[in-house]
């Protein structure tokens, strides 16, 4: 028969000692027996939160809204590291309630949650960002999951890949955890089957509460690591200022020669208008004298043609002239006798 552990309240949220002395009794025994493995609920969630201190600290009497249905909300509370851009050194800010905080865009930062959580071997959780934050277009490595047995604070990762600064207030919700119950095993569990494997449990050199410095020395080298996105644009603008400057050079050197060559195709064009100008002229001057002479021979042909006319009557005058006086000659002439 199982123990019955409701008279179990939650610890003080300043008392984390005592917190982690309620971690070290449930780690390896299950106070809820009776809830089988699955996804928790949030009566589950509660339940287990105050008896192992699993979250901690813990919104007892939600009164910041926490709980959902199947997870449990966790603040932007704690420590923000973050390479500076301009010097290459790490800078740590620690967030408190109320107390703004800008993400750059094209940036990333690490945030050290305030929050502790002491999982026993029973309980696994995953995590992923508030949707609220997802539609505005801040990422985090989504579903993660963190093993049973680990205790400590979690160090998230957070991209602002937007175009945009990210600002957001300390102690507004920033991630859901979900909490999953394992499949029974007798370590736990009396009512399991005996002929299980051994149960693998989270590594003893991993399990101690570990700084934030631990986490990036095994990462990356010791610091957090910073997004290539400022570099790659910084490398972009830097080739694309050396491509403007030959083209600037390319430019001026076009233009020197332009300006050269303007004066000579200038000088070319003058010439030819001119000499083009004086051909016409010339020939306007022929053709305005050729349009006299022309005038002058219609002229003279006029008065030939005239005198053409006065000479052709006067022919035409005698001619009748002619005529008549051979007509009256030949009916006076005296008529000769046949028979002599």
């Amino acid at each position: 028969m199982s123990e019955d552990y409701s008279q179990l309240d939650f610890v003080n949220n300043e008392d984390e000692a005592e917190a982690e002395k309620r971690f070290l009794e449930f780690s390896s025994k299950d106070p809820l027996p009776d809830v089988p493995p699955a996804l928790l609920n949030s009566g589950d969630i509660y339940n287990y939160a105050c008896i192992t201190s699993m979250v901690f600290p813990f919104d007892k009497n939600n009164e910041k809204k926490k709980l959902k249905p199947a997870s449990y909300e966790i603040d932007f509370l704690g420590d923000v590291y973050q390479i500076n851009e301009k010097n290459g050194e790490v800078e740590k800010k620690t967030i408190e309630y109320d107390e703004p905080f800008t993400i750059k865009k094209n940036s990333i930062v690490f945030l050290f949650i305030k929050t502790k959580f002491f999982l026993p071997d029973y309980i696994a959780i995953r995590f992923n960002l508030k949707i609220t934050h997802v539609h505005r277009g801040l990422l985090l490595g989504t579903g993660p999951l963190v093993d049973p047995g680990f205790y400590g604070r979690l160090l998230i990762p957070l991209h602002n890949l937007t175009s945009e600064n990210y600002r957001i207030i300390g102690g507004d919700g920033l991630i859901w955890v979900e909490f999953t119950k394992l499949s029974p095993h007798k370590n736990w569990d009396s009512r399991a089957r005996n002929n299980s494997a051994p149960y693998i449990k989270f590594p003893k050199n991993k399990k101690s509460d570990l700084e934030a410095q631990k986490y990036f020395n095994k990462a990356s080298g010791g610091h957090p690591a910073g997004s290539s996105i400022p570099g790659e644009v910084k490398s972009a603008v830097g080739i694309a200022q050396d491509a403007s400057e030959q083209v600037h050079k390319i430019y001026e050197e076009f233009r020197n020669w332009t300006t050269i060559g303007s004066v000579v195709i200038i000088i070319s064009i003058s010439a030819l208008v001119y000499s083009t100008w004086d051909l016409i002229s010339n020939a306007n001057q022929h053709i305005e004298n050729s349009s006299n002479k022309i005038e002058d021979l219609n002229k003279e042909q006029l008065k030939s043609n005239q005198k053409i006319k006065y000479l052709e009557e006067k022919i035409k005058s005698l001619t009748e002239s002619l005529e008549k006086t051979n007509k009256d000659l030949s009916l006076n002439a005296p008529k000769k006798n046949p028979h002599k």
